[in-house]
């Protein structure tokens, strides 16, 4: 059985970065600054064989995607 503690570590860290990062939308154009996120997110993805693709609608306002395979083809669309 999996310790819930395994996973707090990581998760705080990850959590921290992501918080330092300031990434702050306050609506304007050139906010945001998202791709520090979104560089951080796919590096902690890289390697795990999640399909990750990122989108640069601005200089700076970088999305990212992570899709993980179903195996199910019977499941339910999300």
């Amino acid at each position: 059985m999996t310790n819930a503690a395994d996973f707090t570590g990581p998760s705080t860290e990850l959590l921290q970065a992501l918080i330092r990062n300031e990434c702050v939308n306050d609506g304007t154009p050139d906010s945001g600054n998202e791709t520090r996120n979104s560089d951080l997110l796919v590096s902690y993805l890289e390697g795990t064989g999640v399909d990750i693709q990122t989108y640069t609608p601005r200089p700076g306002r970088d999305s990212m995607i992570a899709r993980i395979a179903g195996s199910d083809p019977n499941a339910p669309s999300l």
